[in-house]
């Protein structure tokens, strides 16, 4: 079944578990390292919806927009996943004992600093939560299908926004020592890596 032939809440459905990077991964992580778990998904989730809302409401506009801007903003996306795959793998080789952050008193606007260094300067967020959303929800040709189809997209973020951070904070318990969480900060280094790859085939494919 194609998106053209899907419901809204198919649709929004499907987009919103289709998402995976360094958001999802932070936020992992966050919960390993016992932060401010709710405070960074929540950080996250606005973010998203923020994002969501202006799609739905400037859906035509941003549709109608230049497609050599989406083409920019993936090979700017290309190069925020390779970094942040770099950032997991010297991570992973670092020497010392594992953070934690349980103990830690980060302020809020620190906090807000480090999370929005993520998600606000990582262009896969605006593909995802503001492009991508856009051009979908103006393949509906009823307006309360794109209604149904942003809503279901804004609980799916919410879904994986608290799941992953929740996640995280559900298995730190068995991720204590310094080699399992260089195990984690491994296998995220190698998940971006290979999200970068198909990336990069999709942009050099003709």
């Amino acid at each position: 079944m194609s998106f053209a032939d899907a419901s809204g809440f198919q649709a929004g459905l499907a987009l919103g578990m289709a998402s995976i990077g360094p958001n999802n991964l932070m936020m992992i992580r966050e919960g390993l390292l016992r932060g401010r778990v709710m405070f960074v998904a929540s950080l996250v989730w606005a973010t998203y919806v923020a994002l969501i809302a202006i799609s739905y409401m400037l859906g035509s506009s941003i549709a109608g927009l230049d497609p050599s801007l989406g083409t920019a903003l993936s090979w700017l996306g290309l190069a925020a996943v390779s970094w942040f795959a770099v950032k997991s793998f010297r991570a992973a080789l670092a020497v010392g004992e594992a953070e934690d952050r349980s103990g830690k008193a980060e302020t809020s606007r620190s906090c807000v600093a480090r999370v929005m260094g993520v998600v606000g300067m990582n262009p896969l967020t605006y593909v995802e939560r503001l492009f991508v959303p856009a051009a979908f929800g103006q393949s509906f040709a009823a307006s309360g299908t794109q209604l149904e189809f942003m809503v279901t997209l804004i609980l799916m973020s919410a879904l994986g926004c608290y799941g992953y951070a929740l996640g995280g904070g559900l298995v730190a318990p068995l991720l204590r020592s310094r080699a399992s969480l260089r195990i984690f900060d491994l296998i995220s280094g190698l998940i971006l890596s290979t999200v970068a790859l198909v990336m990069a085939v999709g942009l050099v494919s003709p």
